[in-house]
Parts: C-alpha cells; sequence; structure tokens
C-alpha cells in the first residue's frame, strides 16, 4: 500500500502520500492547509487535529502518537459541542459518502470569465427553464491541472469550443464541501467533449429538420441572385474583424459597391434579437439593395451556435433579397448556411459578389465580342456574296454582249439585201398609192369648197348680227368697270393700302404692328408703317 501518514512537529500536523487525485483534492478541503511543493507534502494547524484525523482515518493514514494523543485531547476539551471546521468536516465526510463516486452533471458555465485568470477557477454551473430564467444553480471549482488536462483534450479536437459562459456542458464532478467556508460545491474532474459538440449539432440539425419540413429551407435560396449586385446590405458587428474583411474585398475589386453596414451582436444570448432587428431594418428598405451579407470571424463551435436559432433561420428563409451567409471558418456550419446562400468567411462573401459581377460583365463582354464577330462574318459574306454576283453579271454582260454583236453582224451583212428588196417592192406600192391618194384629195377638195362657198352665203348675215350684239354688250361692261375701277375712288381723295407683295388690306389683322404698307393715292403712292389694327366705335348702315 502507498504511503499515507499523518505525523505532528509543534503547532504543526504535516501530511504526506503518494500523489492521488482524490485524495489532493480531500486535503484541500482542510482548514488553512499548505502544501510544498519541494518537499512534496501538506501541512495543516495542530489546532484543526479533530477535523485531520476524522477526514483522513477512513482513507487508511496512518498517525503518529503526538497527532493521536492531541485528537483525544481536543475530543475531551470539546465534549458535547462542535467547532465551526468539525461541523463542517463531518458535513463534508456525510456528502462524500452519499456521493462516494464522481457523478456526470450538465448545467451552462456562467460566471467563468470572473475568475478565469487565477490558478483555482470559481464559477457556477446552471439550470434554465423556459425562457432562459435560471432555476438552479450549483458552484463548480477546476483545479489548474484538471482544468490543463480538459484545454489539452479540446485542443485534440481541434478546438470545437472554449471553457466561458454560456457554454452547455457536460462534466464529472465530485460532490464537495469547502471546510473553510462551508459551501457546497461541484469539483469538476472531466468534461465530454462530444456531448456539447453533439447538444449542438443535435439542436440545429432538429431546426433544420423543421423549416425543411416546411418548405422553408430552400427558399431565399431560390431567388435569382443579382447579375450586379453593387447595392449591399451588411449585417455584422462594427469594428470587427469581419467588416474589414467585406469592405476592404469590395474596395480593392475596383467596382462600385454601395455598402450599408448595420451593427449588429454576433456572439451571446443577445445575437438572435440583435441580427433579427438588422434584418427587419433590411427588409423594410428592400427596394434600395441587391443583397445582404450576414458576416462573422472566426470562432469555436459554440461561438457560431448563437446563429443556430429557429427565429434568425425562419428570418432568412423568407427574407425578400437573397442573404449571403460568411459565419466563421470553412469547416464551420450553422442553420443560416442551410437556408442562406452560404460563403465560407466574411471575405469569401464579399468575393462571392465580386466574382458575380466580375462573370456578368465578362459575359457581356463576350457576348458583345460575339455580336462583333458574327456582324464581321456576316459582312465578309455578304461582300463576297456582292463580289461573286458581281463577277456573274459581268460574265452574263459580256455573254449578252457577245451575242449581241455576233447578231448585229450578221444583221448588217443581211440587211443591205434585205433593204434594198423590201424598197425595191415598196417603190412600186407607193408609186400606186401616190396616184391614187391624187385623184382622191383632188375630188375631196372640190366638194369641200363647194360647202364652204355655201356656208358663207349663209353665215355672213348672222355673223354680222352676233357681232353687233356682242359689241354693246362689251361697251356696257366696260362702262360698269369704269364706274367701279379703285381709281375713280381715289380721285375722289380715298386711297388704297397694299401690302409689299401687292395684296390688298381688307382687315386690320393683316398689317399687325411693324408691317411695311403702301397708300396708292390720286398723285402718286405713300410708304407708311402699320402700327396695328384698333377696335372701331362705328356701327355698319
Amino acid at each position: 500500500m502507498s504511503k499515507r501518514e499523518v505525523a505532528r512537529d509543534g503547532d504543526r500536523l504535516y501530511i504526506r502520500f503518494d500523489y492521488d487525485r482524490r485524495l489532493v483534492d480531500l486535503v484541500k478541503g482542510l482548514p488553512d492547509r499548505k502544501f510544498h511543493p519541494g518537499e512534496r507534502y501538506w501541512t495543516v494547524p495542530a489546532q484543526h487535529v479533530v477535523a485531520v484525523v476524522e477526514l483522513l482515518k477512513s482513507e487508511g493514514f496512518q498517525f503518529d502518537e503526538g497527532t493521536l494523543k492531541l485528537y483525544e485531547e481536543q475530543l475531551d476539551r470539546a465534549g458535547d459541542h462542535l467547532t465551526v471546521s468539525q461541523l463542517n468536516v463531518q458535513v463534508r465526510s456525510a456528502l462524500q459518502t452519499a456521493f462516494p463516486n464522481p457523478l456526470w452533471l450538465v448545467g451552462e458555465i456562467s460566471g467563468f470569465g470572473k475568475s478565469a485568470h487565477r490558478d483555482v477557477v470559481s464559477f457556477q454551473l446552471v439550470e434554465r427553464g423556459e425562457g432562459g430564467k435560471i432555476v438552479a444553480e450549483v458552484n463548480a471549482v477546476l483545479f489548474p491541472d484538471v482544468r490543463q488536462a480538459i484545454e489539452y483534450k479540446l485542443h485534440r479536437a481541434g478546438d470545437p469550443f472554449r471553457l466561458e459562459d454560456e457554454v452547455t456542458v457536460r462534466v464529472l464532478v465530485q460532490v464537495d464541501l469547502y471546510v473553510p467556508w462551508g459551501a457546497y460545491r461541484v469539483v469538476i474532474k472531466d468534461l465530454d467533449v462530444a456531448y456539447t459538440l453533439g447538444e449542438v449539432a443535435r439542436r440545429r440539425e432538429e431546426i433544420v429538420r423543421k423549416l425543411t419540413k416546411e418548405g422553408l429551407i430552400d427558399r431565399n435560396k431560390s431567388l435569382p441572385f443579382p447579375l450586379v449586385p453593387l447595392r449591399v446590405g451588411l449585417i455584422t458587428s462594427l469594428g470587427s474583424d469581419a467588416e474589414k474583411d467585406v469592405l476592404k474585398t469590395l474596395r480593392e475589386s475596383g467596382y462600385a459597391f454601395q455598402v450599408v453596414v448595420h451593427g449588429a451582436r454576433v456572439q451571446g444570448p443577445y445575437t438572435e434579437a440583435s441580427v433579427l432587428n438588422a434584418l427587419d431594418w433590411f427588409r423594410a428598405r428592400a427596394g434600395e439593395f441587391d443583397v445582404v451579407l450576414i458576416c462573422r470571424g472566426g470562432g469555436s463551435r459554440t461561438d457560431l451556435a448563437w446563429f443556430d436559432s429557429e427565429a434568425l433561420g425562419r428570418a432568412v428563409a423568407t427574407f425578400p433579397l437573397p442573404v449571403v451567409v460568411g459565419i466563421g471558418h470553412e469547416e464551420d456550419f450553422s442553420v443560416l448556411d442551410h437556408v442562406g446562400w452560404r460563403a465560407k468567411t466574411p471575405t469569401a462573401a464579399a468575393q462571392l459578389l465580386v466574382h458575380r459581377v466580375r462573370e456578368t460583365l465578362e459575359h457581356l463582354e463576350e457576348t458583345l465580342r460575339g455580336v462583333l464577330s458574327r456582324a464581321e462574318s456576316r459582312l465578309v459574306e455578304a461582300r463576297r456574296g456582292e463580289g461573286e454576283r458581281a463577277r456573274r453579271l459581268a460574265r452574263a454582260a459580256e455573254t449578252l454582249l457577245a451575242g449581241a454583236k455576233t447578231d448585229l453582224t450578221r444583221l448588217s451583212q443581211a440587211l443591205p439585201r434585205a433593204v434594198g428588196t423590201a424598197l425595191g417592192g415598196q417603190r412600186q406600192y407607193l408609186l400606186q398609192v401616190q396616184g391614187r391618194l391624187r385623184r382622191s384629195a383632188r375630188r375631196e377638195l372640190d366638194e369641200a369648197w363647194e360647202r364652204v362657198t355655201k356656208a358663207a352665203q349663209l353665215a355672213r348675215p348672222r355673223a354680222l348680227a352676233l357681232l353687233l350684239r356682242e359689241k354693246e354688250r362689251l361697251e356696257a361692261r366696260e362702262n360698269r368697270l369704269h364706274a367701279l375701277d379703285p381709281r375713280r375712288v381715289v380721285e375722289r381723295g380715298f386711297a388704297i393700302l397694299r401690302l409689299r407683295e401687292g395684296k390688298v388690306v381688307t382687315d386690320p389683322a393683316q398689317a399687325p404692328p411693324g408691317t411695311r404698307l403702301r397708300a396708292e393715292i390720286k398723285r402718286g403712292v405713300l410708304k407708311l408703317l402699320s402700327e396695328g389694327g384698333e377696335e372701331s366705335h362705328g356701327t355698319r348702315g
């Protein structure tokens, strides 16, 4: 059996034993205990001999004569009462009897950060009911060696989360009472890493399954992604690395991105309410944006678990614009990654927009080049076709001209003979027709002369009568025209107003102010400048 002994030396009790984690925790509960690392033993003031003996006698410790003698003296002196430390030791012993072995305890860490810098970390494990209200809690203590072992275990698991507030854990604990203070507590012995990760994953899978059943999981991702998403809404922690990475990436792209940043909490219990508020703000102004980004930098899986929210999942799934989610590292996955347009990181989210704009511009340029290329091909084909048609037309014209030239040569050779033959026959015919026409014309002229002579004899008296009557009518008309001639009016002192082109003015509207006029009077012409018309105050008779 390993060495376990207690010896008295003056006013101190010396406790020695081979290293045993459980015994170390047990001795740490003694009042005023002190460890001496060089000599590897513990000391306790001799006045606490009763607490030492009562605590360690059941653990197989050997006590020297001085310790036992002092112990008996203390018991005799105490009679039927206990000191506070003795009470606490006995209560601690009762707790250890009731819970002799460590047990697994599930709770949420609270108050860890207040003492995380100390060697021994004290905090609370709490249980929450509906609405997040704390319904029970217990003090917990984490000693340096156990903390180091747990952190090493987390590191080997890829640092999936940290020991910090608001993380729900399953820990192996020893029920204990801290004798100096009489404080009931649990001492952390180990941590179940898989439980915390499994709980986070279970909650996420449950939310995803529910949204999938309701047909919401692909709703946002089915929205058409803008070809040129330059109007960007960004939800992130103001001043964070995520904000800087997104803005830097968009700025360095050289494209005219317009970014509006809405600050939000991206870790802790206020994440859900804060991000929902930001989404509501952008939802009310959806017409002013092309896309919304939700970004958070790297962190542990439990840091990112705040985005595993059913309310956030629903808000993103039903958002009227595409929502790009850039949360955490490449391997991280949250509920928002299932319902939104997933990007690996905040930088990747910004690069997604840059790539989309660049891809659209390259497509437009490629399309334009294709149009120009096809147009050039059509022009080349048209020119080639026109050239071919011109060549065919030239060949056809040459063929026709050659044929026509041959025909003309043949005709020119045959024409004299044909003309001579035709002219000989036609000359004889024309001489015959000439004789007949001469005789017929003489006869017709004689008959016409007789008719004209008779008509002249009959028409002369009637023509003289008609001429006399027309002469009388013309003289009457001339007299009337002479009486109506405006010049007769002018001779009586009146004038005739004409426009420059000679048209007579009969209405003031024909001569607005500034119009040049000519007034014909009895002895000449006056040049006038119109000042416009005026209303007539007389009445027509």
